[in-house]
């Protein structure tokens, strides 16, 4: 045994299991009473790097976890512990409501991220010689300056710009009478827009979890929020004559803002491997009666881990359907609903760019303002648990040197490619599809004006929460499971984008829509489980590593897809979709292991085995066939399952300790009488 071993006594040495009736001291038996000497327990202290005491069968905590020796069966579901109290409407509305606050973090990132497609839709009917100078526009009548737009009004005569005196107009070169360069974009700003906020989302993802060992959580969730509170406020405030400058900025700092949201990965996974970590330390100085409660407890997170999980990343599809909401309501109160050629002050799009330039202006404004409520929150009323903090540090710090990045990876690869893999197919999919959302609707409807389009998107976003909630309400049936979900759902969702792809031309728009809306329903049950999954998959220590690798992987994928996207038709942008979702389907197949109902303990008890180089000994239920991917079966790369493992194991670790404390005592008797002769 290393450093980390501690010691229980004999009234704590039983761990609860449930009977048919009751609980009763069965899973583990107590061990016999030995006497030992001060002597003895001194040598065995030494041995065992100075953590024995004068108490007796020294076990490590993580053998001792309630998870590994009292796994979740059919029959928990009867006894566990309710979510909320039957009949209360204020139980029911507190505990969804405590879930909503954990997933604050995706709640603000979808409100700006996700809805970054809408936000097109506005920029290019408010900056037309900007966003829009490649396309004909809808008020040919209203194009000031020549040279630009394809429909300019030409006079047939001479084949020349029609526009009488341009340079009347300030936009317009006083030579040429094209548009003056302070109107117009390089492509490469304005396609940076979506590349630095992936850019930022990935260096956050990357980044934190450092910061957060060296500050702190609570500091490090403070920075976060600080980051995206200055990258809106920039995005939100600045202007400029120069469009080029105005999106450029605009570009930096969203940038800074994705720093800020993607540590909100890194960081959620640390919080819970802190909590995590600090049960099993308290596990073997607990007594019976909050063993008992402790262990129920155990059982009801494992029971309902995915659920959990599911419905706190669900408020990434609320943050979208407020976003969309807010959106659609300050274009209908901006009075910019329809394109209208003839009213004074609107563009060659028909639109009055004032008044848009107010509305996505509010609409980062609304953002800001729940931005800075959880900065707010974080610095004055969240409080950080310094003492799990500092253990998770010691534990760390200890086992710094055998978890190397080779080690982590010759033991964890297979699944690294199951989580990574996964996410990264997914989100090719799910944010290009997202951030092309309004191009795409202006495709599919382009006789909608603003607020048509953006009604549609903001319904796509309501019926996405289908998928949301719907995996979270059947994603721990034991029946179904994660690998399930995800496999069928990647498969039913590519069939969508394929037809959407070969049918794109041939379909009337309602059933395009109707089609797209229903990618979304069923894309939803793979995006939580790709969530879920590189959560639940890897041990306390890894988890936010490993996660946040995952993470990171997954916004390569939406980054990919925002530069190959911006050269694509429709067509190929749903072709693409479809054959990343039957990629994904294979990866899950092969690479994938369902945790459906297994214990976070289960991890860290094989974790402490493999560092200790003894994995053999690991005999758990992460050997059971079906909590391993199709690839470990296959090629065997797994150990042998016992179901009573654990007790087994408790009882051996007991059975060496005390045969090492009599050797020592004998030897210590041996030696006295030598010298007393």
């Amino acid at each position: 045994m290393s450093s980390e071993t501690e010691v229980i006594t004999d009234s704590e040495s039983s761990l609860m299991t449930k009977d048919s009736d009751t609980m009763s001291h069965t899973m583990i038996p107590p061990r016999p009473s030995t006497t030992t000497t001060a002597a003895a327990v001194a040598v065995a202290a030494d041995n065992m790097g100075g953590h024995i005491t004068p108490a007796t069968a020294a076990v490590r905590s993580v053998y001792l976890a309630a998870g590994i020796h009292h796994h979740v069966t059919s029959e928990d579901f009867d006894v566990l512990p309710r979510r909320f109290q039957a009949g209360s409407a204020k139980a029911r509305i507190s505990w969804f409501g405590s879930l909503c606050i954990a997933g604050i973090g995706m709640f603000v990132e979808a409100y700006v991220i996700i809805t970054t497609g809408q936000l097109k839709t506005i920029w290019h009917a408010s900056y037309p010689t900007c966003w829009d100078g490649m396309n004909e526009q809808e008020c040919p009548d209203s194009i000031l300056c020549c040279g630009l737009f394809p429909n300019t009004p030409v006079d047939t005569t001479t084949g020349e710009c029609a526009i009488m005196n341009p340079t009347q107009y300030d936009v317009c070169d006083a030579t040429t009478g094209a548009y003056d360069p302070s109107m117009l974009c390089s492509e490469g700003i304005l396609n940076s827009i979506s590349y630095t906020e992936f850019a930022g989302l990935m260096i956050g993802m990357m980044s934190f979890g450092f910061i957060g060992d060296w500050m702190g959580l609570k500091n490090a969730g403070v920075l976060a929020a600080l980051l995206g509170v200055i990258g809106v406020i920039v995005m939100t405030f600045m202007d400029s004559t120069d469009l080029n400058t105005q999106f450029l900025i605009y570009a930096i700092f969203f940038g800074v803002f994705g720093m800020g949201v993607g540590g909100e990965y890194p960081l959620t996974a640390m919080s819970a491997s802190q909590h995590h970590s600090e049960t099993m330390e308290e596990a073997a100085m607990e007594d019976d009666e909050r063993r008992k409660s402790r262990c129920l407890r155990d059982k009801e997170r494992t029971a309902r881990r995915g659920e959990t999980i599911g419905i706190v990343f669900s408020m990434q599809g609320i943050g979208a359907v407020v976003g969309s909401f807010f959106l659609i309501v300050l274009i209908y109160f901006s009075d910019q609903s329809y394109t209208e050629c003839d009213l004074p002050g609107s563009d060659s799009e028909g639109v009055n760019p004032v008044g848009l330039n107010t509305v996505w202006r509010s609409f980062l404004f609304i953002g800001l303002i729940f931005h800075t409520m959880v900065l707010l929150y974080r610095w004055l009323i969240l409080e950080e648990n310094e003492e799990g903090i500092k253990k998770l540090k010691q534990r760390k710090a200890k086992r710094e040197k055998k978890l190397t990045l080779r080690a982590i990876f010759d033991f964890y690869g297979t699944r690294v490619v199951g989580t990574a893999g996964c996410w990264f197919l997914w989100d090719v999919a799910f944010y290009g599809l997202k951030l092309f959302s309004g191009p795409i609707f202006d495709a599919i409807n382009p006789e909608g004006g603003l607020l048509v389009n953006n009604g549609f998107l903001l319904l796509n976003n309501l019926l996405a929460l289908i998928g949301y909630y719907g995996c979270s309400m059947i994603i721990d049936n034991p029946k179904v499971g994660r690998m399930k979900v995800q496999l069928v759902f990647f498969i039913l969702v590519s069939i969508v984008f394929l037809i959407l792809s070969f049918l794109f031309t041939s379909l009337p728009p309602g059933i395009l829509i109707t089609l797209y809306f229903l990618s979304s329903i069923l894309g939803q049950f793979v995006n939580v489980t790709t969530y879920v999954m590189a959560a639940e998959t890897y041990p306390s220590e890894l988890r936010g590593t490993l996660h946040g690798l995952s993470a990171f992987t997954g916004k390569a994928g939406a980054l990919i897809a925002t530069i190959v996207f911006g050269y694509c038709s429709t067509e190929t942008i749903f072709l693409i979709c479809g054959i990343s979702g039957l990629i994904g389907s294979v990866l899950t197949l092969l690479f994938s292991a369902d945790m459906t109902h297994v214990s976070f303990a289960e991890h860290d008890a094989q974790l402490e085995l493999f560092l200790e180089g003894r994995l053999d000994q690991y005999k758990g239920k992460l050997n059971e066939p079906k909590h391993l991917s199709l690839f470990e079966r296959m090629t065997g790369k797994h150990g042998e399952y016992d179901p009573n493992w654990a007790g087994k194991f408790v009882t051996k670790e007991r059975e060496l300790f005390d045969n090492s404390v009599g050797e020592r005592v004998e030897e210590e008797s041996e030696l006295n009488d030598g010298c007393s002769h």
